[in-house]
């Protein structure tokens, strides 16, 4: 696991009152600091969204050609160790579409039915071959990756203490530099957090059907970057 560690100190008591948006400040003299932490850790788990789409002359072969195709995937899932638990399967979308041909005449209707399917993968080891095995039951897309962790919670706990830790030491730096000496907290104030997702030169975003086939591939794993910021206000002593 990779960690990182970031924090920011703001000035005396003129710091930007962006920053310290809801932070009430003392009379006295003080420091206003804001700490920022950030864990990076590998994923353990997946979230993929696939898509079927079929186009057919008539409503019912539509939604045959696509129910079909999730039939086939969610009966393939206990192969990859997928729980039911882990599958959520849209409602059928049918729709009506009209084309006109080079005179403006309508054309005989179409009628494309759609199914959207989300699993969790929490064997990364098997995402393409899960992904392999969404195209060949008749899958036309993979719309969305998004990469978990299943110690989110605790991650972002670290984060935040990293964040109260470095805005400590930034305000007793800042203090002491000024010839002061650190004193309480008078106040405190959660910013924000955030959660990131990279592959550095690889990404995911959107796999597309492009044939009939569709060669297994090996995908980098991205880190998951927690981070979380706090601003502080502490008093000083001469």
């Amino acid at each position: 696991m990779r960690q990182w560690m970031f924090a920011a100190a703001l000035p005396l008591a003129l710091a930007s009152a962006t920053v310290i948006a809801g932070t009430p400040l003392p009379d006295a003299p003080h420091v206003v600091v804001q700490g920022e932490g950030e864990v990076s850790v590998a994923p353990d788990a997946a979230v993929v969204t696939m898509v079927v789409r079929h186009r057919a002359a008539t409503p019912g072969e539509a939604k045959r050609v696509v129910d079909r195709a999730v039939n086939a995937l969610l009966k393939a899932a206990p192969g990859f160790d997928v729980a039911a638990d882990d599958i959520t399967a849209s409602d059928l979308a049918l729709r009506e579409e009209i084309d006109y041909d080079d005179n403006d005449r309508a054309l005989p209707p179409a009628h494309v039915a759609s199914r959207e399917v989300k699993v969790r993968i929490d064997d990364l080891d098997t995402l393409s071959a899960y992904m392999d095995a969404a195209l060949a039951a008749g899958f036309t897309g993979i719309s969305d990756v998004s990469f978990k962790s299943s110690r989110e919670a605790d991650l972002r706990e670290e984060a935040r203490a990293r964040a109260v830790a470095h805005a400590k030491e930034s305000a007793s730096g800042l203090a002491t530099a000024f010839g002061g000496n650190l004193g309480p907290v008078y106040s405190i104030n959660s910013v924000n957090s955030t959660q990131a997702q990279g592959y550095g030169n690889t990404t995911l975003d959107r796999v597309q059907v492009t044939g009939t086939r569709m060669d297994s591939g090996r995908y980098l794993q991205p880190t998951i970057d927690f981070t979380e910021r706090v601003s502080a206000v502490f008093e000083i002593s001469r």
